[in-house]
């Protein structure tokens, strides 16, 4: 199977992201991700967890959608307590997990991803037994593994995995690009025997250390990396992943109104952070939005790259509020602005063939 994949986008089924999965159009070298953290997008929702995710994928504009229920969540004392309950139940025991995945079986467009449980529960064969449940259910399968796991991972793998039809996934989490981990992991990955598998790596560019307070205004955010686009095929990859230009966030409860926006700049592929003069929901549209709009990065990309404004439903938003069309004054909007701009970034490096920033052109 030649495939046209070159970007996984890695969603959580949560309001905004949700939004933006049904209004983006994917083509056909942008296969989303979503990750099931929960067993339902609100509490209020009536629907079962198969009726809530089959409308979703159903509504998804992409050739495939890769179905993941994550093995790295870390429980703890302010983690959102339905996440807790579908760790639990969920996506702790083999059994669990392939019952909530089997339930896709009918939903063409999906591809179960395969996680280990080794590092979770201690047990052995996870992947093989979720492989042999699963394998008759769907035409193709994704199996994923990491920086922890890879070494008694890859060897249940390489026994089920099947050349022309399955995607392997390696999820890099916060572990950089440039890690001897990595290298040596790659090393194996690039042997005789892989070859002829659709291979992606997934990493976050924006951890969950990074914090509105403490974005310097209108400057780069020195601790986001966002290399990946630019090593990918040089390591060998066919696709990368991350997280949509937003933050790989700790799932936890509440938060506080802190007002912010992290803006991605395609030319020199750096993320520039925006912060409120004091925490009012009023700044977005007072000081952030024509901070944004103002801003170098933003003006240079206006004049010189407007493949990469125009068409663009994250930067529409912004100028809506901007002129008073829009309601700026919701924190969460700002995600899903945030998520629309970098798709359409993506979308626009992967028509024009770009690996590399533009300031290096």
């Amino acid at each position: 199977m030649s495939s046209t994949l070159k970007y996984v986008p890695v969603f959580r089924a949560r309001q905004q992201e949700i939004l933006v999965l049904k209004e983006t159009e994917f083509g056909s070298s942008m296969y989303p991700m979503i990750e099931v953290i929960k067993e339902k997008d609100r509490k209020n929702n009536q629907q079962t967890p198969f009726e809530i995710y089959s409308d979703l994928i159903n509504s998804i504009n992409s050739e495939h959608v890769f179905l993941s229920l994550p093995n790295y969540i870390k429980l703890s004392n302010s983690t959102q307590s339905e996440v807790i309950t579908f760790s639990r139940t969920i996506l702790e025991s083999v059994s669990s997990r392939v019952d909530f995945l089997s339930q896709f079986a009918g939903v063409d467009k999906v591809v179960p991803v395969i996680s280990s449980l080794v590092n979770l529960q201690g047990e052995a064969n996870t992947i093989t037994r979720q492989s042999e449940s699963l394998r008759d259910r769907f035409p193709r399968l994704a199996f994923m593994t990491n920086t922890d796991s890879f070494d008694a991972d890859i060897l249940e793998i390489e026994a089920v995995i099947r050349l022309g039809s399955d995607f392997f996934i390696y999820d890099l989490g916060t572990v950089s690009p440039t890690n001897p981990i990595f290298r040596k992991h790659n090393r194996i990955l690039r042997e005789d025997r892989y070859q002829g598998l659709t291979k992606i790596i997934i990493r976050s560019a924006l951890n969950s250390d990074i914090k509105n307070v403490g974005l310097d205004h209108n400057d780069v955010i020195s601790e986001a990396d966002n290399s990946l686009i630019e090593t990918f095929e040089r390591e060998n990859f066919d696709a990368f992943g991350d997280y949509v230009g937003i933050k790989k966030d700790d799932l936890t409860a509440g938060g506080t109104i802190s007002p912010g926006f992290i803006f991605y700049d395609p030319y020199d592929n750096l993320y520039y952070g925006f912060k409120a003069e004091e925490k009012k929901l009023s700044q977005f549209k007072d000081f952030i939005v024509p901070a944004v709009l103002g801003s170098v990065p933003f003006v240079r990309l206006k004049e010189n790259y407007p493949s990469f404004i125009e068409g663009n439903a994250g930067i529409k938003l912004l100028q809506d509020i901007n002129s008073g069309l829009e309601n700026g004054q919701n924190q969460a909007k700002f995600k899903k602005i945030a998520m629309q701009h970098y798709l359409h970034c993506m979308k626009v490096w992967i028509e024009e063939g770009r690996t590399i920033p533009l300031y290096l052109e």
